[in-house]
């Protein structure tokens, strides 16, 4: 039911209101929804207040200049991925942000002493976010200061005053000795039983107590206390700098933690946002590199060798230990024998075995166009992890490698149409006749082609084909370049029927429209990350061809700024380098970057020559 007194909806089970305090009679349920040590002196000069917490997914310098920051919001807003994953994204924005507006009002009525309000609040904010640990750690303190209250005796009239001039005496005593959380506890006690008693003496004392006590439990690795004596505080007036950036350090940790043996994948993700701001924080560098140890070691024990030599590689960039040194030539070695059988290759191929392999080249195969200036046509070339080069395919270019198959389809200029091959074939074999076909790509499992071919009037237009012969080809949308991601996303570069153009991603399977994630027509070349959730791609925005990511809720990272050109991004089979091309020596060639854009390096030469260049692609496979 609602409040009689003010119409707010009620929760079932509180005698007082959450907005007004009026004493209910019967509610109906309702559903609704973070340091150095130091002695702060007041000072009316302080930094403004902080910013609530928010999810940052990477490290990187995000590269939209304001107005394509703009254009994004406005053309489009909630729509951006709708039937993808907006809607539940949405709603989990809203229970946040709806948890931590009710903490907030939990934390000013618990400053104010209004204790079972503040209960009402933080078990609010807990049915919006079980897992948020500072309301659950609000709710006790203020039971704890309800039974406090309890046990003194209630002062009659003409007992009151010493009872509050007691209460005042026993906060200074403890503030001038620095118990801070002593202190916390009188004030409130005080300001509970006379709210009018000195109350610019006892708000100033309360703040600092708060402040410093924040700090000092922060300082002994008490995180969540310390983070909630702070909030306290902030909800008071402003913190200045130092207590604000300790506070989000601590936040920052706890969050990582939390992830700790539930999900490495997370914890890494949030220890290295945190070493990469502050690396000498706390044991941050150390628990990165047993977060990357312990992942591997798990890796390893499932037989994984592959990812397991990327985590024994990263953990031994912040540590040596002979010990990891041993694990990681054992799963290297052991990484390259589990790598498919490569294809075989055709009559009258070049295969080349080269003295050493490429640097950083690890893992998988890489199938790259390499063009032949003396036949004037493109050949397509893969390169194994352990130092082979092979010609695939004669007179063909844009490959893709059907994940960890084996096998590798193409587009072919010889006959025109697609082709391919599979491993210990002889010959390529016909997917899909007709020329002008481009860009194939097929579904996780196989059963679906996609592609692109021009219409009469010059157009783009994504196919798809079902690869049993029981449907003819159909038109899915306008676009170019379309790429199948391994969670079954289909995306592509196209515009929409208002004209606006950009990466558009779309689940086939449903009958939702597909979502816009950039804004330019020259967002090309994409490649999905191994574990669906990002896409690389290739713009020349800013007049010069570079490499994006552009993360499935929108986030836009630059990784490349050269003067020449880089694109035809392509994500390593782990996730955790790129493969790309770029004439920034002066000749084209593919390079590796690591995926935080550091370590990039020349692996391959592909000459002079690499005509109609942003029509290409790269595949790299397990």
């Amino acid at each position: 039911m609602r409040c009689p007194e003010c119409n707010s909806r009620i929760r079932r089970g509180l005698l007082l209101c959450p907005e007004c305090g009026t004493v209910l009679e019967e509610t109906q349920p309702y559903r609704g929804r973070s340091a150095t040590r130091g002695i702060y002196v007041a000072d009316s000069s302080s930094g403004a207040g902080g910013a609530r917490p928010f999810w940052q997914r990477t490290s990187l310098v995000l590269f939209w200049v304001a107005s394509f920051i703009a254009l994004l919001a406005v053309t489009t807003g909630i729509a951006a991925y709708r039937g993808v994953r907006v809607g539940e994204q949405e709603r989990e924005e809203t229970r946040i942000e709806a948890a931590e507006e009710r903490y907030q009002k939990g934390l000013k009525r618990l400053n104010a002493g209004e204790h079972e309000l503040a209960i009402a609040e933080f078990e609010y904010v807990l049915e919006l976010d079980p897992d948020h640990r500072l309301a659950r750690r609000g709710a006790d303190e203020a039971r704890a200061r309800l039974d406090q209250l309890a046990a003194l005796p209630t002062p009659t009239s003409v007992t009151h005053e010493l009872v509050t001039d007691d209460l005042y005496q026993r906060a200074i005593s403890r503030y001038e000795s620095e118990r801070w959380e002593d202190t916390v506890a009188v004030l409130t006690q005080l300001r509970v039983l006379d709210p009018e008693y000195l109350p610019a003496e006892v708000e100033e004392m309360l703040f600092i107590s708060l402040y410093n006590a924040g700090l000092a439990l922060l300082a002994e690795d008490r995180y969540e206390e310390g983070v909630f004596y702070l909030d306290q505080a902030v909800a008071m007036r402003p913190l200045d700098e130092n207590a604000l950036a300790q506070r989000s350090l601590a936040v920052q940790y706890m969050t990582a933690l939390g992830y700790w043996g539930v999900d490495w994948d997370r914890c890494i993700e949030r220890f290295e946002q945190l070493y990469a701001t502050a690396p000498s924080y706390k044991d941050v560098a150390w628990r990165l590199y047993r977060a990357h140890v312990t992942y591997a070691d798990a890796w390893y024990e499932d037989g994984e060798m592959c990812p397991a030599e990327g985590q024994y590689t990263e953990a031994l960039q912040l540590f040596s230990d002979p010990e990891i040194d041993g694990k990681l030539a054992e799963s290297r070695e052991l990484c390259l024998v589990a790598t498919p059988t490569p294809i075989a290759p055709l009559t009258g191929t070049v295969a080349i075995t080269l003295t050493e392999p490429p640097p950083g080249f690890t893992v998988g195969r890489l199938a790259y166009p390499m063009y032949d200036t003396e036949a004037g046509q493109y050949d397509v070339y893969s390169l194994f992890a352990e130092g082979r080069l092979v010609r695939i395919a004669t007179g063909g270019d844009q490959p893709f490698w059907l994940g960890g198959s084996g096998a590798l389809t193409y587009r072919d200029r010889l006959t025109p149409g697609i082709s391919l091959i599979g491993p210990g074939e002889a010959a390529p074999r016909s997917v899909a006749s007709g020329a002008g076909l481009a860009w194939p790509s097929f579904s996780p499992d196989g059963g679906i082609l996609a592609y692109a071919a021009q219409n009469a009037g010059g157009t783009w237009q994504v196919y798809m084909a079902p690869m049993d012969g029981s449907a003819e080809p159909v038109i899915h949308a306008d676009g170019q370049g379309p790429i199948w991601g391994p969670n079954g996303l289909l995306a592509w570069t196209g515009c929409d029927g208002d004209g606006v153009c950009g990466i558009f991603v779309d689940n086939p399977n449903d009958d939702q429209p597909a979502g816009r994630l950039t804004a330019s027509a020259n967002d090309i070349g994409l490649s999905w990350s191994p574990n669906g959730d990002v896409l690389a791609y290739m713009s020349n925005v800013t007049g010069n061809w570079d490499i994006f990511l552009v993360d499935l809720a929108g986030g836009v990272v630059a990784l490349t700024d050269n003067p020449e050109s880089d694109g035809l991004p392509t994500w390593s089979p782990d996730g955790s380098k790129l493969a790309f091309v770029s004439n920034r020596e002066g000749a084209w060639g593919v390079y590796l970057m690591d995926a935080n854009a550091e370590n990039q390096h020349k692996i391959l030469a592909l000459g002079p020559n690499l005509p109609d260049w942003t029509m290409q692609r790269l595949s790299w496979a397990p």
